[in-house]
């Protein structure tokens, strides 16, 4: 496509939040000593004051909706696909829309297990 600045600008963006979503897992980790089990925990936005707030930036930005990052950075590319569809006339493939259902569905879900009320 050639959309090379887009494609830089995502990765970055993702790596971003990704990174928000990983250490938020890793200070859960580290305040639950190393508690691995998911179902065991709960209730930590009291807690965990700074984790749960930027757990949850990440977990929108990767969703992509506004106004995070996420949402424009994909969008410039899902914009890129769809210029290149009609001017070339090539198939384009759901696959991105897809993927952005379920890793938001997925964020949402983890969100709820550790952040949301204990078990």
């Amino acid at each position: 496509l050639g959309a090379y600045p887009l494609a830089l600008f995502h990765l970055w963006t993702h790596a971003s939040f990704k990174a928000l979503i990983f250490l938020g897992c890793g200070s859960v980790i580290i305040a639950l000593h190393h508690e691995q089990n998911a179902m065991r925990m709960g209730g930590l936005a009291k807690h965990l004051p700074l984790t749960y707030p930027s757990f949850l930036m990440g977990a929108i930005s990767l969703a992509a909706l506004p106004p995070f990052a996420g949402f424009y950075s994909k969008d410039a590319i899902i914009e890129a696909v769809a210029e290149a569809v009609l001017n070339e006339r090539k198939p384009i493939s759901v696959v991105d829309e897809n993927d952005n259902v379920v890793g938001t569905l997925h964020a949402s879900h983890v969100i709820n297990v550790l952040f949301g009320k204990q078990t």
